[in-house]
C-alpha cells in the first residue's frame, strides 16, 4: 500500500525483576513487580540478555506509564526475543498510558526483535506520525498477540494503525482490537507485511482514511473472526486491501461504514493488484455513504475477488449498488448476493448476481 509505513526513585530497589531459573523450554523467566519502573527495567535487562526471555506480570497489576521511556514510546524499544505474559488469576493485566504526554506503548525494532504478548490489555497509547498508537512493529520483526485486548489507542499526527501498525510478521489469536483511532488509515490494524489473524474481534475502530477496521497490503489470512461496527472516512469501513494477497475464512463482516465519495466498500474495499478470496464469510448490513456504491463490497479495477459459500446481504449504499460494486474481476460460487439496497450488483455484469 502506497500510504502504508510510577513509582519514585526511592522504590527503585524494589522495582527490579526477580530472576527465576530457566524454564523447561530454556527460556529465562522474570517476575515483574507492579510498577512502570519494574517493567522498564525488566525489558531493558531482557533486551541485553542472550536468548529468549519471558516476563511474568504481577497478578492483577495495571502498569500505568506516566511518561515516555524514550522519544515516542512508553516502554524500552523491543530489540530481542521477549515474551510478556499476564496473570491468568483474577483481573487481566493492563499496560496503559496515563497522563497528558503522548506516546505509544510498544515499539518493536530490528532483525532480532520478537515480541509475544499473552493475556493482557494494551490501551490508551498515542503514537506519532510513524503510526501504531498501541504497538508499532518494524520491518523484519515478529509480533504475536495471544488473548490480548488492544483498545482505545490513537495514531496521531497523520500516523496509520490506531491499534497496531505492522511492517513485519504479525500473528493475532483469540484477541480483541477495539475503539482505536487512526488519523490516517487503519483504525484497528494496519499491516504492510504479513498478517495472520484468527479467532479475533476487530470492532468499533475508526480511521480518517481507508480501513476503519483493518487496512492491509502484502499478505493477510483472516480466519474465524469478526469485523464489526468499524468506520472509514474513505474506503473499506471493515477491510481495505491494496496490493494484497489474502484469504478471509469463516468470518463475519457486519455493520461497517465507509463515508467519502470514492469507491465505498462499507464492508470491504480492494484496490491495486489485490487477490482476495472469501470462504464461508458473511458480509451483512454494511453501509456505503458516498456516491459510488458498494455498501457491501467495492472491488477495484486491477483487483480479483473470489467468494465461495459466502453471502452478501442486506447492505446499503446511498448510490447503487448496495451489494457489490465491481470494476475488476469477481467470481461468485454458491454465494447469494440478495436483499441489498438499492440494488445488488453493478456496474459490470457479475455472473450469479441479479438485480
Amino acid at each position: 500500500m502506497n500510504k502504508l509505513g510510577l513509582l519514585a526513585s526511592t522504590a527503585a530497589a524494589l522495582a527490579t525483576t526477580v530472576v527465576a531459573t530457566p524454564a523447561a523450554d530454556a527460556q529465562a523467566q522474570s517476575i515483574v513487580l507492579c510498577s512502570q519502573t519494574a517493567l522498564r527495567t525488566a525489558i531493558t535487562q531482557a533486551n541485553a540478555a542472550p536468548g529468549p526471555n519471558t516476563l511474568l506480570l504481577a497478578p492483577g497489576c495495571t502498569y500505568n506509564l506516566t511518561a515516555p521511556d524514550n522519544p515516542g514510546n512508553g516502554l524500552p524499544v523491543i530489540t530481542s526475543d521477549i515474551t510478556i505474559t499476564g496473570s491468568l488469576l483474577g483481573t487481566q493485566n493492563v499496560i496503559r498510558r496515563q497522563g497528558a504526554t503522548d506516546f505509544r506503548i510498544f515499539e518493536v525494532t530490528g532483525p532480532n526483535a520478537r515480541l509475544t504478548l499473552n493475556n493482557l490489555t494494551v490501551r490508551d497509547g498515542k503514537g506519532d506520525s510513524n503510526g501504531g498508537g498501541g504497538i508499532l512493529a518494524g520491518a523484519g520483526t515478529r509480533l504475536t498477540l495471544n488473548s490480548v485486548e488492544v483498545t482505545r489507542n490513537i495514531a496521531a499526527a497523520t500516523g496509520p494503525g490506531g491499534g497496531i501498525m505492522n511492517y513485519g510478521t504479525l500473528t493475532v489469536r483469540n484477541s480483541t482490537v477495539s475503539y482505536n483511532i487512526a488519523t490516517a488509515f487503519a483504525g484497528g490494524i494496519g499491516s504492510s507485511g504479513s498478517a495472520n489473524i484468527s479467532n479475533t474481534t476487530v470492532t468499533g475502530n475508526s480511521s480518517r482514511d481507508e480501513g476503519g477496521g483493518i487496512a492491509a497490503s502484502g499478505t493477510l489470512t483472516l480466519t474465524n473472526s469478526r469485523l464489526t461496527e468499524n468506520g472509514g472516512r474513505w474506503q473499506g469501513g471493515g477491510l481495505y486491501a491494496s496490493d494484497l494477497t489474502g484469504t478471509v475464512t469463516d468470518t463475519l463482516i457486519r455493520g461497517n461504514t465507509a463515508v467519502a465519495n470514492v469507491p465505498d466498500g462499507g464492508g470491504i474495499a480492494t484496490q491495486g493488484a489485490t487477490t482476495l478470496t472469501l470462504e464461508r464469510t458473511t458480509v451483512f448490513a454494511n453501509r456505503g455513504l458516498g456516491d459510488t456504491g458498494g455498501g457491501g463490497i467495492s472491488n477495484g479495477t486491477a483487483s480479483t475477488m473470489t467468494l465461495r459459500n459466502s453471502s452478501v446481504t442486506n447492505n446499503y449504499s446511498t448510490s447503487a449498488p448496495g451489494g457489490i460494486s465491481n470494476s475488476g474481476a469477481i467470481t461468485l460460487q454458491a454465494t447469494p448476493v440478495v436483499d441489498n439496497v438499492p440494488t445488488n450488483c453493478s456496474p459490470s455484469v457479475i455472473a450469479g448476481c441479479a438485480n
